[in-house]
Formats: C-alpha cells, structure tokens, sequence
C-alpha cells in the first residue's frame, strides 16, 4: 500500500457526475467602439444606475404588499425553495425592467437628435437677427460678442444648483480654460472674416471647415471614428455647402482685391479649425464637465476677451432704441439655445455628426430670409439646400434605427437565455 504524502494531501479520488441537462453559458460583454452601429446613443452609466434605482423602487412598492413576507429573497424564499410560478414572476419582472430601459434610450436618443435640430434652428435666427441687428444700428461684431458673453456668465446660477466647480474639477481646468479661448477665437475669426467677406459665404465656409477638421481631428487626438453611412451623409452635406458657396464666390464683386478677400476666408478656415478643436476638447472632458460648466466657461473668457479687444480692433457704439436692443437680447437667447443644444449632443454623438445636422442653419436662414427681408434664393442655393436636408434626414433616420434594432436584439437575446 503506498502511503505516499502526496495521496494523504489529495485524498481519496471521487467521481463527480454532470446533469445531462445543464447548461454552459459563456457570458462576454461588447461596448459599442466609435464607429460601431449604436454607439453614438450608448446608455451611460449614470443613465443605467438611475433606471436601476427606479426599477428598484418600483419592485420593492409591488412586492411590499400585506402578503409579502420579510424573509423572501428575489429568487424564492430564504431556504432557497423556490415555490412553483415564482420562475415565471421572475422572468416576467426582468423582461419587463429590460423592455423600460430599451425605450429609456430610444426616448434619449430621439431627445439628442431633437435638441440638435432645435440648436439648428436657433443658429439660423441668430444669422437673420445679427443681418438685422447690423442694418438698423451697426453693432460691431465684438461688441455683439461681449454682450452675449455678460448674458451666458448668469449660467453660474445653474452651475452652482447643481453643486459643480463653476472653473471646472480640479485637473482639468487647463483644458477647460483652452476650450473657453479656441470657442472664443473661433467666433472673433468668423465675426471679422463678416466685415470681409459676404457673410452668407462666411458662414457656409465657417460650418463647411468645422465638419471636416472635427472629422479628422476627433480621430487624430481621441481615437473617435465615423462609420460608411456616416462618411458618406457628412460628405454629401458638405457638398451642399459647397454648392450653394461656390457660385456665390465666383459671381460675387472683386472690388475688394485679392489678398484682402484670401484674408478674409483664411479668417473663416481658423474659425472653422478653433471651434472644431473646442468641440474635441469637450468630448474629451465631458464625463467631468457639464454643458453649463462648459456655458460658463465660454461666457466669462467671452466678456474677457471681447472687453479687451472690442476698443481695439472696432469702435463699439450705445445702442438706444429698443428695437436694436431687442435684436440683440434675442439673439443671446437663440445662441444660448443653439449652443446648449450642441453641446448637449456632444455628449452622445461624434463631433462631425453634430456639425453635420448644423448644416441646417443655412437653409434656415435662406428660408427666414425668404419671409422676413424677400430675398430669393439661387437655383444652387435650392438644390445646395436640398441635398443638405436629405443627408441629414438620413443621418438622423438611420441612427435612430440602429438604436431600436440593438436594443430590440439585446432585450430578445436576454430573454431567450436560459440564466435570467
């Protein structure tokens, strides 16, 4: 007999029988990457602990009913047997848990796309408005900038509500303070390319430039990446642009000389990359800093900036009738607006996408310019404005689906798995 101390550390050998039927279920857990179909209206965290709290609440309200008793578990009772029907209460409250955070992030990402296009419209009254507010007074473009960057600093009210550092967590004001400067710049560089150029030109190429460096940007310095659909619906709305911009640029007047007019769209390309690059640093602190640290932010580099340059580079003016001044509370309002609306996307969709549906500022503005001052647009302003909605409309429309396919495959995979 061998008495070996290896056979009295192991023990006597014992066979272990395995159920015919029971069931190996490997489990590997998939967060959508950027480019991924869905990813843009990934649930966050935050979004998936709160339903978690609220189907919570609502199960302990159902299940504490006079006949509930304090000893039973969720799986059964507290001797771990379960009581016949109890399997199918169970798989009935998952499916139905499952089934409410499946529409919590269809709402959500109908709700993005929604604050988008309300941003795009907002940003095409606030070009007729600012066409208005220059025609009856004369507003310097700084001094437009200044006084809507006094009216953005009462953001800090919201800040503090929410209990946040109103210059940002500590670690991250340095960027938080850049993002401030390059929003600044960009608008400076557009507001004074306007005194150049057409601003109508302006603009298109301002919107044009912001969707392609934020493209290659977001993939330079945060690894974000756009799918086929997506390349596809941005560069035909670039198009759009350019089909609109390029007959005005050749039609238009060449009074003002070649190198000031090569100035003056130089002006429009860094308006452009500035305001791409504030949009990739707020994608990249956005888990820490919330759209109104980030209004904030912009209102008080904006009165900064715009009080130390509006007396040097233009002569500001009193405005002293009250139509001028209500021009000008209502475009702080509609940029407020355009500008929560953005960054509120921001925090779930690829920065091209958000510039992408932007692109409807121009058809917006062509239409309120239509009613308001009767200006008729060209034939490539129709068709440049055409290709703009379809792209977009596609944009949104298949976003949207991927969302409900996903979540009606996730939900469906789950409740065909045979471990709830």
């Amino acid at each position: 007999m061998d008495d070996s101390p290896t056979k009295h550390l192991l023990g006597p050998k014992k066979k272990v029988k395995i159920h015919p039927n029971t069931v190996t279920v490997k489990y590997a857990t998939h967060f959508p990457q950027p480019g991924d179909e869905g990813y843009d209206d990934a649930p966050s965290f935050e979004d998936f602990s709160s339903f978690v709290e609220e189907t919570s609440d609502r199960k302990r309200l159902t299940s504490g009913g006079p006949t509930s008793k304090p000893c039973r578990t969720f799986l059964g009772s507290l001797d771990g047997q379960s009581k016949p029907g109890m399997d199918q209460k169970v798989s009935g409250g998952v499916g139905d848990q499952l089934q409410s955070f499946g529409e919590a992030c269809v709402f959500s990402s109908r709700l993005t796309w929604g604050a988008l296009f309300i941003a795009a419209l907002a940003h095409g009254c606030v070009a007729l408005l600012t066409r208005l507010a220059a025609d009856r007074s004369r507003v310097p473009s700084l001094e437009l900038l200044f006084i809507r960057s006094i009216i953005q600093v009462l953001s800090v009210a919201v800040v503090y509500y929410h209990q946040e550092a109103p210059f940002g967590p500590s670690g991250y004001r340095l960027r938080l303070f850049f993002y401030g400067m390059c929003n600044v710049i960009s608008i400076t560089c557009a507001y004074t390319s306007f005194a150049i150029v057409p601003p109508s030109n302006g603009t298109i190429m301002w919107r044009a430039t912001t969707t392609v460096f934020s493209a290659i940007l977001a993939f330079l310095l945060i690894d974000e990446r756009l799918g086929l659909i997506d390349v596809v619906t941005v560069v035909s709305s670039v198009f759009g642009l350019c089909l609109v911009m390029v007959p005005n640029i050749v039609s238009e007047n060449r009074s003002l000389g070649f190198w000031k007019e090569a100035f003056g769209y130089t002006m429009t390309v860094m308006a452009g990359l500035t305001a791409a690059l504030s949009m990739i640093i707020y994608r990249s602190i956005k888990e820490k800093v919330s759209m109104w640290t980030a209004l904030f932010t912009f209102g008080w580099t904006g009165t900064l900036w715009g009080a130390c340059t509006m007396f040097v580079l233009q002569e500001p003016i009193i405005p002293l009738d009250g139509e001028t001044w209500g021009y000008l509370l209502s475009i702080c309002l509609c940029s407020t607006v355009a500008f929560l609306g953005v960054y509120y996307a921001l925090n779930r969709l690829h920065p091209a996408l958000v510039s992408t549906v932007q692109h409807l500022e121009i058809v917006v503005a062509a239409l309120l310019q239509l009613l308001v001052l009767h200006m008729a647009p060209s034939i490539y302003d129709v068709i440049g404005g055409f290709i703009i909605i379809v792209s977009v409309i596609v944009l949104a429309a298949v976003k949207l689906f991927w969302v409900r396919k996903s979540r009606r495959q996730e939900y469906e995979e789950i409740l065909d798995s045979p471990i709830k």
